[in-house]
């Protein structure tokens, strides 16, 4: 009984591990300055997107164009917002109107009126490896 116990937790274990195997790799462009930090956030649905993430990551801007790849991310459908933190002060810096004053971007590189870009316009598939790049404006 106890055997079968333990193989049953241990397939469990490989199936754990192996759903979440795949990796995502992001290619930041659009970077002019070397300096400070990219924030990044992944949501999961409409209601939470530019909210509240389901994961994120931070890496500092080490080159005009930044290869960043995300492991651990479970198999889903997720939209990316980011920004480039020039000044080091962990927020978007923004001016008149809400109007961005540092680099920011979008997965499918979406765009807004007026507004960030709905979670379906920014929104892909993640199941296997892939790789998306995101232009900084």
């Amino acid at each position: 009984m106890k055997k079968k116990t333990f193989v049953a937790i241990a397939l469990a274990f490989i199936t754990c591990i192996t759903a979440y195997s795949q990796t995502l790799t992001l290619e930041i462009r659009g970077i002019e300055k070397i300096t400070g930090t990219l924030y990044i956030g992944f949501y999961n649905s409409a209601k939470t997107f530019t909210k509240k993430t389901v994961f994120g990551c931070a890496e500092k801007v080490t080159s005009k164009t930044m290869i960043i790849p995300v492991e651990g991310l479970p198999s889903g459908t997720y939209a990316i917002s980011m920004y480039q933190d020039e000044n080091s002060n962990k927020m978007l810096d923004t001016g008149l109107f809400g109007i961005p004053q540092e680099k920011y971007g979008f997965s499918n590189d979406a765009m807004g009126f007026a507004g960030p870009p709905s979670f379906k316009q920014s929104k892909f598939d993640f199941r296997t490896d892939k790789k998306i790049i995101i232009t900084l404006r």
